[in-house]
């Protein structure tokens, strides 16, 4: 069994590019800035590639700076440039979660907004720590296989 699956949170680094194949098959890239652990780290910029109506929503609906939650997997390519080989890696996207209110300013999900004037609608709830018990819960070591 093997695994490939990555779930990452960033903003855009400019706006998605959305076109076209000559299927007629949507696809969509863009670069997602996200940020590392520690405050002190540098951003990692992950390229992003969406197909389909993923893809025309990402193009239709994300702009520059937008908070968004990505899940996918890793995909690997080679191409040339000037007869050099190069190696590129992307996160192909199967699942997009648009992490601010379309009112969420100058970040609007809406293209022909322009309005400053409306507030961030979405609370994010608070995280209360859970109470310690005291009670220990036995773990089942073995597997159930």
């Amino acid at each position: 069994m093997s695994m490939n699956l990555v779930v990452l949170t960033g903003r855009l680094v400019r706006d998605p590019e959305l076109k076209y194949g000559q299927s007629g098959m949507a696809f969509c890239r863009f670069t997602l800035a996200v940020n590392r652990m520690r405050k002190d780290d540098p951003a990692d910029f992950i390229s992003c590639t969406a197909f389909g109506k993923t893809a025309e929503l990402i193009g239709e609906y994300l702009r520059k700076g937008n908070n968004t939650g990505v899940q996918g997997r890793i995909q690997t390519r080679t191409y040339e440039v000037n007869g050099e080989k190069r190696y590129g890696t992307d996160v192909i996207v199967d699942r997009i979660e648009f992490l601010e209110s379309r009112n969420s300013g100058e970040n609007s999900f809406e293209s022909n907004s322009k309005s400053k004037t409306t507030e961030n609608s979405y609370n994010q709830p608070k995280y209360t720590e859970p109470k310690q018990t005291g009670v220990v819960e036995e773990e089942d070591d073995e597997f159930p296989f």
